[in-house]
Parts: structure tokens; C-alpha cells; sequence
């Protein structure tokens, strides 16, 4: 038969008294954070808690559940970069994280099922069926880069709607006329905010005269679905599939994000076009990828790790103040120009380009 773990055992593995222990297990004042920590990680490791549940809300209290798609997590420079900012933070408060993939069942992690976290953290796209499923097991609930329009909870976004018009409104300066959007729109709340903001600035176009209406332009020149996964795939032929339902190519592509706009651009030289020769493209996130493609991207800055941080200060405050309204942080962005873009002074900008 298995022994039963004892505060002596967690103390003797320790070196540090029992009286320590008992502290720090039942959450009480007398010893350090760190010390703390230390100990509650041990008696869990140990197995402590699964005999004691008493005492599982002294580990519930340093631990976060964070929430995200295995496939953001693998294959995404942004996320990486969100949940380095979760950690960095995290721990600066005293707290651990408990990183939770989802999958299509949205099966609910069973450090909520059993009540082992405090609250938890959700790092980008979840469906307004998973959010109902989370609140009933009570916990707060912060939401990094998304937002709900039907499960409304505390929220870190960034300006996404002020980021697509300013970097659209940087096409219109640079001469360009003919310009889309290269984005799925019934993949994420993210991509339609993007897509307002190119909207907003397409509409001080004095071309737009020249159509029935903004939608009859849009449509025109841009891709608006069923793209994200050949994105996420790097599905190559497909999006070439996609590009040639384009009756006209425009001469600049607004990107939802920089992962469309390299794979767009991958796409577009298969097809023979030089970018920013021919077309320009920009982007959104200043990820990584976009130093690393050729040309380098032009995109826009999204502070990702001050979004992690941001969510575990917000869930931290939201710990203590259980029935304030809720709130949406934006935070702001800025553009980085780079060489995907070119300034067009020959009158060609205007022009549009026959698909091949």
C-alpha cells in the first residue's frame, strides 16, 4: 500500500520546518513568496493534494489555467510571443501557469474541472460555446487578443480597427488606388475589426466614384474567405486557386496578419508577380516572419508581450474585484515601414492587373 504523504515528508524534502509548511499550505502569512511556492509545488508533486483536498485552494491560488489552440501555439510567432509576456508576468506576481490546449470539442482542462486554478486565461480565438462551458465552473475569465460579442468577459485586444486604416490609408499616400483586403473573414472578430479599419480608409478614395458603391470595390479586388487554413496550412496552390478567382488584382493587398501577407506573396510570385514591383502587400503583427520573408514586410506593431502581461495584470485585479463591470483594454499599435511597399509617383498604382 502507498504511504501517505505527510507535511513532515514535504518539509524533510525541503530542509525547511513543518511549521513552514502547515503556513504555506493553509495559505497563511509567515513565510515568503518564493518559500511559499516552493512548497506548494512540492506537495504537489509529491501527490499531497490528491489525499488533502482541504488544502487544494492553497494551490489553486498561485495557479492560472491558460487556454490556446495547439496550432496557434505551434505554429504561431505572435502567440509565442503573448504567452511569453503571460509567463514573464506570472511569475513576477508569484503565480503559475497551467497551458491548456484546446481542441474541437472544446473539452474543458481538468485543472478547472477540479478546481486547481484561480482563473483563466484565454490566448486567442475561443468559440462562445467554450466560454459558456467556463463560466459555470465560476472562475474569472480573461480573453488575450479576442473578444466576444455573445460571451462578453474581460478582454486584452489591440487597435486593430486604427492599425488596417492607418497602414491603408500609408497604400493611399504612397499612390496606390486599386487596393484589397487578403483575409478570412469568418475566421476571427480580429480580422473583421482589421477589415472595418481598411474599409474606413478605402472610403476617402476619390476612385471609389467611379463604383456603384464601397462593397461593389471590395469585392473588386479582395479575397475574403475560405483562405485561413491554406494560410495556416502554407497551402500554396490552393491560395493560387483563391487569387485567380480575382477578376482584376489591385496593385496593393491590405494582409489580416503577416502570415497571410508572406504566403500571399509566396503565392503571387508563382504566379509571376514581383512584389513591390508589381504589387505591394503589407501586413499586421509584426511578427518574425516578417524580417524573414523577401521582401522584408511592411505591418503593423502589435505590442504582443505587453498584451500577455496585460491579461495576467487583468486577471489578477479581476481576483479582487469579482463584481465590477467588465472591461476591454485596446492597446495601441503603430506602423513599420519596410520594403514591401513602394512609392508609386508613375501612374500605374491606378491601374489594375489582369489575373493570369
Amino acid at each position: 500500500m502507498k504511504q501517505r504523504v505527510t507535511m513532515k515528508d514535504i518539509a524533510k524534502e525541503l530542509n525547511v520546518s513543518v511549521n513552514a509548511v502547515s503556513l504555506a499550505l493553509n495559505d497563511k502569512i509567515g513565510v515568503g513568496k518564493e518559500t511559499r511556492n516552493l512548497i506548494i509545488n512540492k506537495a504537489d508533486e509529491m501527490g499531497y493534494f490528491s489525499e488533502k483536498k482541504r488544502y487544494r485552494k492553497s494551490l489553486a491560488n498561485k495557479n492560472i489555467c491558460i487556454l490556446i489552440k495547439a496550432e496557434y501555439f505551434m505554429n504561431s510567432n505572435f502567440y509565442a510571443k503573448v504567452l511569453l509576456g503571460v509567463e514573464e508576468e506570472a511569475k513576477k506576481n508569484g503565480y503559475e501557469i497551467l497551458i491548456n490546449f484546446t481542441d474541437e470539442l472544446d473539452r474543458i482542462p481538468d485543472c478547472v474541472k477540479e478546481g486547481r486554478v484561480c482563473g483563466i486565461i484565454s490566448v486567442g480565438r475561443i468559440s462562445d460555446k467554450s466560454l459558456v462551458e467556463l463560466k459555470k465552473y465560476g472562475f474569472p475569465i480573461v480573453a488575450a487578443d479576442h473578444s466576444s460579442l455573445a460571451e462578453p468577459t474581460d478582454c486584452i485586444i489591440s487597435n486593430n480597427q486604427l492599425g488596417s486604416y492607418r497602414i491603408t490609408r500609408l497604400l493611399i499616400d504612397s499612390g496606390y488606388r486599386k487596393i484589397g483586403f487578403f483575409g478570412d473573414l469568418n475566421y476571427s472578430m480580429s480580422i473583421k475589426e482589421r477589415f472595418f479599419g481598411y474599409q474606413e480608409a478605402i472610403r476617402s478614395l476619390p476612385s471609389i466614384s467611379g463604383y456603384p458603391d464601397l462593397c461593389r470595390y471590395v469585392l473588386e479586388y479582395s479575397v475574403l474567405e475560405n483562405i485561413e487554413q491554406f494560410v495556416i496550412e502554407q497551402n500554396i496552390p490552393r491560395l493560387i486557386d483563391q487569387i485567380r478567382q480575382i477578376r482584376q488584382l489591385p496593385r496593393a493587398f491590405v494582409c489580416s496578419n503577416d502570415e497571410a501577407a508572406i504566403q500571399l506573396i509566396h503565392a503571387l510570385r508563382k504566379l509571376e508577380y514581383r512584389v513591390p514591383s508589381d504589387l505591394a502587400v503589407v501586413g499586421f503583427d509584426n511578427t518574425a516572419l516578417s524580417t524573414a520573408a523577401s521582401p522584408w514586410l511592411t505591418t503593423v506593431n502589435v505590442p504582443k508581450e505587453l498584451m500577455g502581461k496585460s491579461a495576467v495584470q487583468r486577471l489578477i485585479w479581476r481576483l479582487s474585484h469579482l463584481n465590477e463591470p467588465l472591461k476591454n483594454t485596446v492597446l495601441n499599435v503603430d506602423i513599420v515601414e519596410r520594403n514591401s511597399v513602394k512609392k508609386r509617383t508613375d501612374g500605374i498604382a491606378d491601374e489594375g492587373i489582369q489575373t493570369l
